[in-house]
């Protein structure tokens, strides 16, 4: 157990968040090829082949990208075997999700295997992958400017579940068994036991990764109860990916419990928010299970 947690479980105190992010070493560092790509996408003056440039020098997360770029999801193709033809044939929006996905898969997933902790990580990744799907049909649907980066903050929005039990892998799995016990909502004893919940902790280190601030936001509020119709574009991703993980829950259910209480959500209100009708989701399952199916070569990034 790291040490500020097990301090914590001495004297009762919870945890400062400041501290858990200046004290990381249990947790997986930010790869060196996600840094420079997120130092590629900041830069006014770089483009697409300064995105291949950075993937290029990484091979195994080259590979990895050519395998997702010539899946069924992203072309079919079969022939794209460089990676500045890649970007190329894709698009420089896709490449940059694709790259910022794979390189924090590779990084979280094997983490969590080696963390050896109660919580079933790859249901929580294959929940991740159905969210990232559903999140980038519907923003399809609504007529999003970039469905690809709302893919990203569907796939990635619960971060901070992954964080949480990497730091705490011998409590986190009983804490979100206990909530279903005790019928209360997830956040509420998270927070109880740590001062901050998941959706906070999955926001602090998208900020200290430097991720761009579009998916702090929806890794933050995707559980924040809003009424009304999303009026500007961060407002509307976070209604998309608070919409999607909530189909996520109930097209795919997860196979053990990640924390989901369908009791404490507003389905109606969430697709207000999003944009959309209830009717005409329902309408939509075919299309959502396809997109579901064809994202699945994301389930073994790690």
């Amino acid at each position: 157990m790291n040490a500020i947690v097990a301090d914590y479980t001495k004297t009762g105190r919870l945890l400062d968040l400041q501290d858990v992010l200046q004290n990381v070493e249990d947790l997986p560092s930010i790869p060196e090829t996600l840094i420079e790509i997120l130092r590629v996408l900041d830069d006014p003056d770089s483009g697409a082949s300064d995105l291949a440039e950075v993937v290029r020098l990484d091979a195994p997360l080259m590979t990895k990208v050519l395998r997702l770029a010539n899946s069924p999801y992203y072309s079919s193709r079969g022939d794209l075997t460089d990676i500045h033809r890649c970007v190329a044939v894709l698009g420089y929006r896709t490449m940059r999700q694709v790259a910022i996905c794979v390189s924090v898969a590779t990084s979280l997933v094997p983490a969590m295997e080696d963390a050896e902790g109660g919580l079933d990580y790859r249901e929580l990744w294959r929940h991740s992958v159905i969210c990232g799907a559903v999140a980038k049909h519907l923003a399809r649907v609504v007529g999003h400017p970039d469905p690809e980066e709302i893919f990203t903050a569907g796939l990635l929005h619960d971060v901070g579940k992954f964080v949480m039990e990497l730091y705490t892998p011998d409590t986190y799995g009983d804490l979100i068994r206990s909530r279903a016990q005790e019928n209360r909502a997830l956040s509420v004893v998270e927070k109880e036991a740590f001062g901050f919940d998941h959706a906070e902790i999955g926001a602090a280190f998208a900020e200290f990764w430097r991720f761009p601030e579009l998916l702090v936001s929806c890794f933050k509020r995707h559980h924040e109860r809003v009424v009304g119709q999303a009026t500007n574009p961060v407002d509307l991703s976070v209604a998309l990916v608070a919409l999607a993980d909530y189909l996520a829950n109930t097209i795919e259910p997860p196979r053990n419990d990640l924390g989901f209480d369908p009791s404490r959500v507003h389905p109606l209100e969430l697709h207000q928010t999003a944009g959309l009708e209830v009717s005409q989701v329902e309408s939509l399952l075919p299309d959502l299970r396809d997109a579901i199916a064809q994202a699945s070569v994301f389930l073994d990034l790690g």
